[in-house]
């Protein structure tokens, strides 16, 4: 298999000069993004999975709920279309032929099927041994968060997500009907910034996300291809 995405008005609210001293967030971060659905009978033990990794230093684990499988008789009530396009364009850039749940992507380049944990964990290793020159760094000051990149490729892009901690949901139609599942780090809004050249050392000004919710940026190569930094953020109370 092959290794393997307009600036907003309100995503830049400003660009102004970086504080001197300020630390690199998360230099070894890894991403690992979940694909999953509601609505899929197999996917309930890797939600579980990405509930165990969200607790970890070293990984950002994301619910990239899907919205394909929403004919099946329940509509996935975290359904993002941004997550469906993304899981077609990393199947896309491996000429993968069809799209599935529940699916993991490490850095967006290591793909493993299920709730696999050995995998998973040979996964994230292999991302950390994989280092970029490439930097995120986060820095919250009151209510903003200051956001700048650095040492980003030629044609690498910026990616802005905002997602929820924790919310538990009774499905009552569908595969899973009858069950209570706890979900963890679910995507809520996911937005490609343009590209990461343009923004190279420039601060981008951000709100400081609410009580129960976070706040991630990576840097990725174009088209599905690998995650070389990223860096996120959850308020203290």
């Amino acid at each position: 298999m092959k290794r393997s995405r307009r600036l907003s008005a309100i995503a830049l609210a400003a660009a102004l000069a970086w504080p001197a001293g300020a630390a690199l967030a998360d230099p070894d971060l890894v991403l690992v993004e979940l694909f999953t659905s509601q609505g899929c009978s197999s996917c309930p033990p890797a939600d579980k999975l990405i509930g165990d990794l969200a607790g970890r230093d070293d990984v950002l684990a994301l619910g990239m709920h899907v919205d394909y499988w929403d004919y099946l008789g329940w509509k996935d009530t975290f359904g993002l279309a941004a997550a469906t396009a993304r899981q077609k364009a990393y199947r896309d850039a491996w000429g993968a032929r069809y799209v599935y749940t529940p699916q993991m992507v490490v850095n967006g380049h290591v793909e493993v099927r299920g709730a696999r944990g050995d995998a998973l964990d040979a996964a994230i290793a292999e991302a950390k041994a994989d280092a970029s020159a490439t930097w995120v760094e986060i820095t919250a000051e009151g209510a903003t968060l200051r956001c700048r990149i650095g040492g980003a490729p030629e044609g690498s892009e910026v990616w802005l997500v905002r997602y929820t901690l924790r919310e538990t949901v009774a499905i009552g139609h569908g595969e899973n009907a009858g069950r209570e599942i706890t979900y963890h780090n679910i995507v809520d809004s996911l937005e490609k910034l343009g590209p990461a050249t343009a923004m190279d050392e420039d601060t981008i000004v951000l709100p400081e996300p609410g009580p129960g919710t976070g706040i991630a940026m990576w840097v990725q190569e174009p088209n599905g291809g690998r995650v070389l930094a990223v860096a996120r953020h959850t308020p203290t109370s």
